[in-house]
This record gives C-alpha cells, structure tokens and sequence, in this order.
C-alpha cells in the first residue's frame, strides 16, 4: 500500500474551477504516478492536466477503501495468473472460527512461560518507579522544609513551564487550523507534466498520456444506437388499405402503424409502401411504389393480394438492369429493369441478383426468398465519377448490342434462304414441265390447235420458272447478306 506524501518540487495550487460543461462530461478517476527522481509509486485521483499542470488531489478516507479494493483485485489477479487459488471467506467461513480454549486447557509452552515472565518483569519494574517516586517526593517535602526558597524557586520554573507547554499547544492548534484551511481552500496538488515519469490510470487500466497539455478523462455514456424507420424530412404521405386496418410498412421497414394513417415528417423521395393484414391465419401483402413530393397532398390507396412468391425489387435510381441467378455478359439480355414486381420465384434460401446501370458501379446481393411472401428488395446503387468506368460500360452495352443485332441477323437469313430454295425448286419444276410441253408439240406435224396450246404453256411456264428462280436468287442474296452481317456483329 503507498500513501500520498507532498513533494518539495509540488507547488500549492489554487482551487481549479470546473464548469459545468466539464463537471458533465469529464470524471475524477484513481490513478499511480511516479515523479522523476523518487523511488516509488504514489496513489492519488486524477482530475485534469491544465496548461502542462497535473492536477492532482489526495487520498481521502472514502478513496482509501477505493485503493484498497484495486490492490486487492490486483494481488488476486497477480495470484491467480501464477497459479494460485485466490481463497474466499465464504467458503471457509467455518475452517477460519477459532474455538475459544479455557484457561486451564491452554498448554504451558516456553513461549507462554517466557510472556508470564515479562508481565511479572514489569510489573515489578512499576512497583520500583513508583517507590523511587514516593521517596522522590518525600525527598522534596523534606527540601521544602529546609529551604523555602528553593521550592519557591522550583514553583516558579514549573509555572513557567506550563505557561511555555500552554503556547507550544496553541501554536500547534493554529498550525492545524491553518493546513486545514489550506487543504480546504488549495485541495489539488500540481505538478508539471514532464515531472512525472507516468502516470496510471487504475479505474481504465490505461496510462495517461503525459504529451498532451491539457487533457480530462470523459465520461463513458453508452447510447443507445437509434434506427431510422425511414429518413426524416418535412413531408407527409396519407396511406389507404383495402382492407383497412392493415399494418404500414416502408422499404420492408415495419412503422407500428395501421392504416388509414399518415407518414409523418418523411424525406421526399421514391419508397415502397406496403401493407398487410393477417387473414385466416395468412398474411396478406399489398405495396406500391411511391413518389413524395414536399409541395402537394401525397395519398396512395393500395389493397391486398392474393398470397404469392414474388420479389419486389425497387432501386434508386431507376430503370436498372436486373440479372437474376447470373452475372451480366455480352452474350445475355437483363431478365427485368427496375422498378419491377417478379411472379411465379420459387421459394430458395439463397438467391443472387445483380444490378447494373451506367455511371453506377455494378451491384450484388444474395437474398432469401421466403414463401408467398412479397420479398421486398430496396437497392441504392453508388454512383462513379471514373471516366474509364463509365466508358468500359458504355462499351460493354455496346458489344452486347452488337450481339444482339448479329444474333438477330442471323436468324432472320434463315427465311429468306429458305424462301430463295423453295422458289428455286418451283422454277425448276415450271422449266422442267415447259420442256415437257416442247417435246408434245416438236412431235406433231401439223400446225393444230393442241400444238399451239402446247406452245403458249411452254412459253408460260419459262416465264413463271425465270420469275421464280429471280425472286429465288434475290432471296438468297438477302439471305447471304444478312448471314454475312450476322457472323460479323455477333463473333
């Protein structure tokens, strides 16, 4: 255990005056210090470091038990980190009463002996002063008689003696009274910072940093963390149900209200209302996308549906790409944009979708799909001011359009050659029946007229044939060509 003992080099201090600003955020805690140039540790309760001042108070009766209490809890650690078993009074109450022995069952050691001895020793010795004290006296009495100056003389000394004792004791009152007002009027000691050599925090098991000029230990307040059902402005939104009674809910974000009632003091914005309402032991869900304006009446009505599985995906800003299971590719169309509601999901513990928009980085997120459910998605995707970024997106879309115009190409050079083939085939078929027709009426020797039908459906047939296999060749030219363009936009 250390004591507080004033050093030469501690200045008296004058009461420092806290204000109320500091007496409300700022605490006293026990501290050890050690001053350069002494040998051991000194206790006493930190108050603050002032201009390069130490303040300083000293150990009360009250912060004495205080110390006493750390010490304890130290040397029990101390113990308990060598091993040791740290005993507790409880426990063994009954091991540690001492049964009370009669006088005639305490055994006559040499130690007993030897304390008998002593009390006799001095016992005697008491009963020798106060015979030479007796003969003193006599000796005085008989002084006195012989020489009544000499006691005259002797009586003056000792009234002069008590009169000095009388003084020496008033001096010492004042003395105590003075450090009694000194302590009350200059309670702190001071010493300069650089004077100490550290300076330990007990209550925080910190040091105390001595580098800092002026310093308080805070207040530790614990506040409680604060959740923000949505964020705070001046607008207000009336919400409807159908039914009525339903619970209100914003962004997913339950607000202990039934509907009809309003939203109050919300910031103006995009949200997702929804409502529910418990039906037959079922949860009925309803929600709607709404914008709130700060200068007009914000109503939305919204009614109840039939329970379902389906996401409901909100993001701001809107009109977001949304692949739903895999991530974005050139090869790949976005399955929604936002802001969308998607039926018919099948209930899943993990689902991953992502979102994607230029001039904002692109977006992941891993959900649960709970059945028949509504499972409201609210996403805020970052915006980016990397003009390389951006321009890797804007490039992106366009390789992934370009795609998308070689794919469509592509299928679409399958009808017209198909078209140009059939053509073709109906042209050879017109030719080859207009041959047939020639070789009838280059038989007949007369000039009748079954040969000159013969002719004119040679010659009708020739013509359809040509028109069909031209209209054959130009259909596979388109044909060809947009082949030709699809394999370029596409590989």
């Amino acid at each position: 255990m250390f004591f507080v003992v004033p050093f030469a080099f501690a200045q008296e201090a004058k009461p420092a005056v806290a204000s109320p600003a500091d007496t409300a955020t700022t605490r006293e805690v026990p501290v050890r210090y050690w001053v350069i140039g002494d040998s051991v540790e000194q206790e006493a309760i930190f108050v603050k470091i002032e201009k390069d001042t130490v303040y300083l108070r000293a150990v009360d009766e009250s912060t004495q038990k205080l110390f006493e209490r750390l010490n304890e809890a130290e040397a029990a650690a101390l113990q308990e980190s060598n091993g040791q078993k740290v005993e507790e009074e409880d426990e063994f109450e009954d091991d540690d009463k001492v049964e009370e022995k009669k006088p005639a069952d305490v055994i006559m050691t040499d130690a007993v002996k030897d304390s008998l001895a002593a009390k006799s020793d001095s016992a005697s010795a008491a009963d020798s002063a106060a015979a030479a004290e007796a003969a003193k006296a006599a000796e005085i009495a008989a002084d006195a008689e012989d020489d009544l100056e000499a006691a005259l003389e002797k009586e003056e000394k000792r009234l002069k003696m008590e009169e000095i004792a009388k003084v020496e004791a008033e001096i010492r009152e004042r003395e105590i009274q003075d450090s009694l007002a000194n302590v009350v009027e200059n309670p702190y000691i001071k010493i300069f910072r650089l004077d100490l050599k550290r300076l330990y925090n007990l209550e925080d098991k910190v040091m105390i940093d001595l580098s800092l000029s002026n310093y308080v230990v805070p207040v530790i307040k614990e506040e409680e963390e604060q959740i923000e059902l949505y964020p705070p402005g001046k607008a207000n939104l009336l919400v409807v149900s159908n039914p009525e009674a339903c619970s209100l809910f914003v962004n997913g974000i339950p607000l202990h209200q039934v509907a009809p009632d309003t939203i109050k003091n919300i910031k103006p914005g995009k949200y997702n209302i929804s409502v529910m309402k418990v039906l037959r032991d079922v949860e009925w869900w309803g929600s709607a996308t709404v914008k709130i304006n700060a200068d007009s009446l914000n109503k939305v009505e919204i009614a109840v549906e039939r329970p379902s599985t389906r996401l409901t995906l909100n993001t701001n800003p809107e009109a977001v790409e949304v692949y739903i299971g895999q991530e974005p590719s050139v090869n790949h169309m976005p399955d929604y944009e936002t802001d969308v509601v998607v039926n018919e999901v099948k209930p899943q513990p993990e689902l991953q979708i992502f979102f994607r928009k230029v001039g904002y980085r692109d977006t992941s997120i891993t959900t649960e799909v709970k059945a028949f459910m509504p499972n409201f998605i609210n996403v805020e995707l970052q915006s980016v001011d990397d003009v390389e970024y951006i321009q890797g997106q804007r490039e992106f879309n366009q390789k992934r359009r370009d795609r998308r115009v070689g794919k469509v190409l592509l299928f679409s050079s399958i009808a017209p050659i198909l078209a140009g083939g059939v053509l073709w085939y109906l042209a050879e078929r017109n030719w080859s029946d207009a041959a047939d027709k020639k070789h009838e009426y280059s038989r007949s020797v007369f000039d009748s007229e079954k040969a000159q039908r013969l002719i004119k459906d040679n010659h009708d047939l020739n013509n359809q044939g040509d028109t069909k296999a031209a209209i054959s060749i130009g259909l596979g030219a388109i044909g060809a060509g947009l082949l030709v363009a699809g394999v370029v936009f596409a590989f």
